[in-house]
Order: C-alpha cells, then structure tokens, then sequence
C-alpha cells in the first residue's frame, strides 16, 4: 500500500499525482472500457491530517469554487430521481440518505371473507399464507423511502455511544450494482470518535480516478464530516463535550489516472509540482 500524509487535501492531492506520475510512468494499464492509465497496482491511503487548512483544492485543478460547492452539497443530500430517462446512474448523496428499501406487495387468491380475516391475521404474525403471491419492489435511490445510513447509522449511534464501531454506511446495492456497467466508485463511510472528541471519516473506494476525481472527492467528503459532526452536536446532551471534524483519511484500491483523456489536467499539475520542488531546491541553498 502506499501512504501519503499531508495537511491539507490540496497539498495531498499534488503528492498523489506526483507520486503516481514517478511509479508509472511509461507503464501503461488498459481498462475493460478501453481507456489507458497509471496505475500503481497497489492501493493508495491518503491520510489528511486538517480537512479544512487552505488549500483546499490545489491550484492545478480545473474545477472550480462554484462546482466544488455544488459537488459537496451532493454528497449528503437526496438528488430527487425525474424518472423520465434523464437521471443520473446513482449519486452518493442517494445511496447514503435514501438507500433503497425492498418492499413486498402480498396478493392473495380470491377467498371467502373468513379466510381473509384469518390471513391477515397470520401474516401480523409474520406467516405468510402459501396461496398468496407477491411482488418485490423497492423505494428510495432519490424516490425518497429508503434508508437515512447517514442518520441512522452513523450519527443517530455515534449519539448514542461515541465509542461505536458501527458508525457505517455504504453505497454498494447488489440488485442493480452486480452487473452495472457504472457502480459507485465510493463504497463504505465510516465514522470514528477518537480520544480527543474529534470526529474522524474513513472512506473506501473500489476504483478511484486520482488525477480529475480525487479533489473533489475529498472536498466533498470533508463537508459531509462537518455535517455529521454538527448534527451530532446538535442532538448530544449539553453536559456532553462537542466534537471537532478531525482527520480524513481515504482508501484507493483501484487508485489510477488517465494521462490522455485528462492530459491538460495532468500537466498543469506535473507543471505547479515541479515548480515547488525547484522553489524547495532554491530555498536549501
């Protein structure tokens, strides 16, 4: 695994590229959509120590303050679904406050009025009927209905017990994800109370795009710690000690870069990393 520690995301951001650039290059992987990458071949854990000391977002990135914001805003809130063709493959903030919910429509064959009555009765009881039938449909994934993991399971049992280990939501839904050709990239947040009342995140991700999708991942990620750490606060007893948003750390199993499709990203940040080290260089003299 390769480690990168560094204060700020913009700062970890430009030692991750850096640091791919130098392993990779000159070898070249080829995806299963036929795209040429960097990639390590070994996961990559990016620990930033204070989410949010400036910079933020390295300067060589090509997205903005106006996209940042909306992106983040994205990641913990529900992305009502049009249903007309046009709605996104998935969004984080859908798989994370309205994760789908399966429910079970029971029919049962024509019957007299009696053993209806007894049915219905069994099936309170949990015993459903062998002549009845059913169909399987679920609620959620921006149709609202589903499950709240960001309130449920992360802040509603940090509240309860701030030594919780089950602080934990994921993204991952087997019923559509199995043979999607696009499944979340983000797998698992999880959240952890340390010692000193600081709220720290942990997030996994199967795949993770290091050069034009890390950055905002991150920025994304660090507002949705500061979301959950407040509203812990807002529902933990006055005598209790607040939480402060600590580190943030991600895990990359599948950590890469497309060095063509994202060339001009890439050079801006192989352009600001080199004129550093020759400002580091020009300070040690």
């Amino acid at each position: 695994m390769i480690l990168i520690r560094k204060r700020s995301i913009g700062q970890a951001h430009e030692e991750v590229i850096r640091e791919i650039a130098k392993r990779c290059e000159g070898n070249v992987r080829v995806t299963e959509d036929g795209e040429y990458t960097w990639d390590p071949e070994e996961p990559i854990c990016i620990h930033v120590e204070e989410p949010f000391s400036e910079p933020m977002r390295s300067g060589a990135s090509l997205f903005g303050e106006k996209f940042s914001e909306q992106y983040q805003a994205s990641l913990y809130t529900i992305t009502p679904r049009r249903n007309d063709g046009t709605d996104a493959v998935y969004t984080y903030g859908n798989r994370l406050r309205d994760y789908p919910r399966a429910l079970v429509k029971i029919s049962e064959n024509s019957s007299g009025k009696k053993k209806g009555i007894l049915q219905g009765l069994f099936r309170k009881m949990g015993y459903v009927p062998a002549d009845s039938c059913g169909a399987l449909n679920f609620s959620g994934d921006g149709n609202y209905g589903g499950y709240d993991q960001i309130q449920e399971s992360i802040i509603n049992r940090l509240v309860a017990n701030q030594e919780s280990r089950r602080a934990i939501a994921i993204t991952w839904f087997p019923e559509k994800d199995i043979s999607a050709d696009e499944p979340p990239c983000l797998q698992i947040v999880q959240g952890v109370v340390d010692k000193n009342h600081k709220l720290n995140l942990i997030c996994l991700f199967r795949s993770n795009d290091m050069l034009s999708a890390w950055g905002q991942n991150a920025y994304g990620l660090a507002h949705l710690q500061k979301y959950i750490c407040e509203q812990i606060n807002q529902k933990r007893k006055k005598e209790e000690v607040e939480l402060s948003s600590g580190w943030l750390e991600t895990i990359s199993i599948s950590a890469h870069m497309y060095f063509h499709r994202d060339q001009l990203e890439l050079n801006l940040f192989l352009e600001k990393i080199k004129t550093g080290e020759l400002f580091s260089s020009f300070q040690k003299r």
